[in-house]
C-alpha cells in the first residue's frame, strides 16, 4: 500500500513539471546558436544579428553610417563596409 502511495506522489509530483500554456518553449526550427547574418533594423539601417541559444535571431548592432553591410560566405561573418 506505501508503494502505492509514493508512486501516486511521484506521478503527481512529475505532472506538476510538464510545461503549461504561457511557458517558454524552443522553436522546432530556426537558426543555428551562434551564427550571425546582416540585417535591416527597426529604423531601416543596415546591421548585423546573431543566432542565440533559444534558435532565434536577435538584432545585434547598427553598421556605420554610409556603410552596407556584406555577409563573408568563406568565414560565415558580416561586415560593414
Amino acid at each position: 500500500m506505501q508503494f502505492l502511495t509514493l508512486l501516486a506522489t511521484a506521478v503527481i509530483a512529475a505532472s506538476s513539471a510538464v510545461a503549461r500554456p504561457g511557458d517558454y518553449t524552443p522553436p522546432t526550427e530556426g537558426c543555428k546558436p551562434g551564427t550571425y547574418s546582416c540585417a535591416v533594423g527597426n529604423y531601416g539601417q543596415q546591421g548585423w544579428q546573431v543566432c542565440d541559444v533559444s534558435a532565434l535571431w536577435v538584432y545585434a548592432g547598427d553598421c556605420p553610417p554610409h556603410t552596407d553591410c556584406y555577409f563573408n560566405e568563406q568565414n560565415q561573418s558580416p561586415y560593414c563596409i
